[in-house]
């Protein structure tokens, strides 16, 4: 039976693909640790979703539990769509793992970085929000985006819940280290809360390559031509995972990164939001000081001209047709 079980559930944007890659590329260490990570990754995305979705009747997250418990030792799962799941999941996933110690980490990121993240993030799941009216449904915390954005990312009440059903002793927040900091460090600290004993570890494969300015905007504007008329698995496949994540993702470099001026409003939400964390007397490893907001150098998508955006878009058909010559 299953002794300890290791929830990493976000937050999205928060060094979660990272984590997951590098946990990915390690399972040897971690067998011979005694610690076991459901391959392949896709596995825990399809029983979380269907927690959150099922409930009671997650069939996946059913099967996906059976497993867990039937390992002696310690078993750790990371999927950020955990993070928001309502309190009666959260009771259900305690009661799914009987006599086992279940402990949450929770990985948080400024909201200087992850305000532009997010607004990617939606652009490469089929929406065309225009730049300021993403960050105008942020601020007003309504709608469908404003909404989401906060339930992913509202730490201390993510937090809150979580520590409710678990106790917060069982509970741990992970700050990422700002832009500069040594690349290991989120690492070193996330292998300290999960227990994990220092080895020579795998480098992590790179992933989730964000793109730049003009590249985003460009996949926004496909988005709306595209409307709802082409199938999720068709578009998950020729958009998200090839024209996204390869062939825009690949010509980063050539061109301006997201930049952002932190407004006041997100200065003054940023603290509460520190503040509500503090609150819930759950553990914190790195330092709150970490989470204030700071601007991120580029280009504000609002001054990318048209010719740049056009650039973007001969580049990309470029490198796909290359690409398809080279694929037969």
């Amino acid at each position: 039976m299953v002794e300890r079980l290791v929830l990493h559930v976000g937050l999205l944007k928060s060094g979660t693909t990272f984590v997951q890659a590098r946990l990915g590329a390690n399972l040897d260490e971690l067998e011979r640790q005694g610690v076991l990570f459901p391959t392949p990754w896709s596995r825990q995305v399809r029983a979380v979703t269907d927690l959150a979705s099922s409930g009671a009747g997650a069939k996946a997250w059913a099967r996906l539990a059976a497993d867990v418990r039937d390992h002696p030792g310690t078993v750790l799962l990371s999927m950020e769509f955990l993070a928001p799941i309502p309190e009666d999941r959260i009771r259900r996933v305690l009661a799914d793992f009987p006599g086992a110690r279940v402990e949450v980490v929770i990985t948080v990121r400024d909201l200087g970085r992850v305000v532009p993240a997010m607004w990617q993030e939606t652009l490469q799941n089929r929406r065309s929000w225009a730049w300021s009216e993403f960050q105008r449904a942020v601020r007003s915390e309504s709608g469908t985006v404003g909404k989401r954005f906060w339930r992913q990312q509202d730490v201390g009440k993510v937090a809150k819940r979580w520590a409710k059903v678990l106790g917060p002793e069982q509970v741990t927040v992970i700050t990422v280290p700002p832009s500069g900091a040594p690349p290991e460090l989120l690492w070193e600290r996330f292998c300290d809360v999960a227990g994990l004993a220092p080895a020579t570890w795998a480098p992590a494969p790179r992933a989730n390559e964000s793109l730049g300015v003009a590249s985003a905007l460009l996949l926004g504007r496909l988005n709306a031509a595209l409307g709802d008329d082409v199938d999720r698995s068709v578009y998950n496949k020729a958009v998200k995972k090839r024209l996204a994540k390869q062939v825009l993702a690949a010509r980063k470099s050539d061109e301006p990164s997201i930049g952002f001026v932190v407004p006041d409003w997100l200065r003054k939400r940023s603290d509460a939001r520190s503040a509500d964390l503090a609150a819930t007397g759950v553990r914190v490893v790195g330092d709150l000081a970490e989470l204030v907001p700071r601007d991120v150098p580029g280009l504000d998508p609002d001054s990318v001209t048209a010719e740049q955006q056009l650039e973007a878009a001969v580049d990309a058909l470029a490198r796909l047709v290359q690409g398809s010559g080279k694929r037969r």
